[in-house]
């Protein structure tokens, strides 16, 4: 994403992961910075500068599908842009060289929860007005492979939309012997014996960002999340072919994709061979 800070990330892997409410706010408050960080936020100030309120609706932020979209989400772009003009007050004096815009939960103070560069940096004076045109507020979510398109859809319309969604209260992990694409497909395994396995969504089965092992809320700087107990497949009835990709979806059979990756290495599987597993924190996962 276009900068998530450490808040949103422990937020977000607490919420998908870890059976932990979002906190989003009901609306975002826009400050201008003149820099940033994942764990700091340089506001302007000066006379009249104030936030700008944003609403959380599929009319304030456009679709995957296309720039001014107003629908749910559809695309593949895993992008969402402002649809109208964003307006900061005039100055009433001088506040400083603008480069980034901060989305805050709050009309002052709070929390900031993402940052983008502005598309021109300068200084705002006595009388200067700063706007956004259409367009030019952009947010991606999950782009690089591994993050599905399902995922990225509901995430943006979550957050910058307005929309609900729920993350199963289960995760379940497969298998590829051909890895899919951010779009789905790829090839799960599908031999004798072989079945997804689930891993609950729960602060004790995976852990926060301050550390393997750790069943509190997260607090930590790393944007990531492990299994604190042992993964392990069932017992191979036959051969399951060359493993060379896993994922999560949110079904036991069939659903939707929310991830996948690569294996370090393919790994062959045939009849009498272990069962695949994870060992605590092998399998780890990392948010925006």
């Amino acid at each position: 994403m276009s900068q998530a800070t450490n808040y949103a990330e422990n937020k977000l892997v607490d919420f998908l992961f870890r059976a932990q409410d979002h906190g989003l706010p009901g609306n975002w408050y826009l400050a201008l910075g003149s820099a940033a960080s994942d764990g700091s936020f340089t506001e302007l100030s000066g006379t009249d500068y104030a936030r700008v309120v944003t609403t959380r609706t599929l009319t304030s932020f456009s679709g995957t599908h296309g720039a001014g979209t107003t629908t749910a989400s559809t695309g593949t772009t895993h992008a969402t842009t402002n649809n109208s003009t964003i307006t900061w007050p005039t100055a009433g004096g001088s506040w400083g060289t603008v480069t980034v815009v901060g989305f805050f939960d709050a009309s002052t103070d709070g929390n900031c929860w993402f940052y983008l560069p502005v598309p021109t940096s300068g200084t705002i004076n006595n009388g200067d007005t700063f706007s956004l045109a259409p367009g030019q507020l952009g947010v991606t979510v999950g782009l690089a492979p591994g993050m599905s398109d399902y995922l990225s859809n509901k995430l943006i319309d979550l957050i910058f939309r307005g929309q609900s969604y729920t993350p199963p209260a289960t995760l379940y992990h497969a298998l590829f012997t051909t890895a899919p694409t951010n779009a789905g497909g790829g090839t799960e395994v599908s031999g004798p014996g072989y079945a997804r396995t689930g891993v609950v969504s729960s602060l004790s089965s995976m852990s926060g960002t301050q550390g393997a092992g750790t069943t509190s809320a997260s607090s930590g700087t790393s944007g990531r999340t492990g299994n604190n107990s042992s993964i392990t497949f069932p017992s191979v009835g036959g051969s399951w072919g060359t493993i060379t990709a896993s994922g999560f979806y949110d079904s036991a059979t069939t659903g939707n994709l929310l991830g996948w990756s690569l294996l370090g290495g393919p790994k062959a599987v045939g009849s009498g061979s272990v069962a695949p597993s994870y060992a605590i924190d092998s399998l780890g996962i990392t948010i925006l």
